[in-house]
């Protein structure tokens, strides 16, 4: 990557929330405002374990906007894979990339670390994901960007879902066949579906507290 010296750090922009919230869609749109107002080369990633859209492309549920864009997908286990590509990316467009994004901040392990190297290396950074995972508990590393974003300056995002009785949404319920997931089934999983529901209506089988 291009030295830009150590003095000079990134901002993180950390953007969080429960299912249905619109994280993807306001990710999408901070992009487009980055590069066609900055001018700026954004680079967007995006875990292999990110089924929601076809390889290579980020999408959003809610239709509006910018809704879908070109990605450059990365094995979730190994996000360091991407340095190469942004130095790469960096001899051919002539100039710094200036802002490094990341969809489903949840799936990427290491995602701590990746982070904080790309800030100490003095890109602007924003991740999107789930903060909990199904069983209501933290999911990978999203929580821990948080001590980042009071180190190195940045902001939080906390968006919104509702639950359909109406009340704010704090959980992801995993559906199987549409029914709720055991507290036993895996973290990640084929065949899942999800809706956003408050503390009264989120279930939890098997759960042993």
């Amino acid at each position: 990557m291009l030295n830009r010296g150590k003095s000079v750090l990134g901002k993180l922009e950390l953007i969080v929330g429960p299912m249905r919230s619109n994280k993807t869609a306001e990710l999408l749109r901070r992009i487009e405002i980055r590069r066609r107002y900055a001018k700026q080369y954004v680079l967007l990633l995006k875990p292999s374990a990110d089924t929601k859209a076809p390889a290579g492309l980020v999408e959003s549920r809610n239709g509006n906007g910018c809704a879908k864009m070109e990605a450059l997908e990365f094995p979730n286990s190994d996000p360091w894979a991407v340095l190469p590509t942004i130095d790469a990316t960096e001899q051919r467009i002539g100039k710094r990339v200036e802002c490094v994004a990341i969809d489903e901040g949840q799936f990427v392990h290491d995602l701590f670390l990746f982070t904080k190297r790309l800030l100490e290396s003095g890109y602007d950074v924003m991740v999107s994901g789930l903060e909990l995972d199904f069983r209501g508990m933290p999911f990978g590393e999203m929580l821990d960007l948080n001590w980042l974003v009071r180190t190195y300056a940045g902001n939080i995002t906390e968006l919104v879902a509702y639950c359909s009785c109406g009340a704010k949404a704090l959980y992801p319920q995993r559906l199987v066949d549409g029914k709720p997931a055991s507290y036993d089934s895996p973290i990640i999983m084929a065949g899942d579906n999800y809706e956003p529901r408050c503390a009264e209506h989120f279930v939890l089988p098997g759960r042993p507290h």
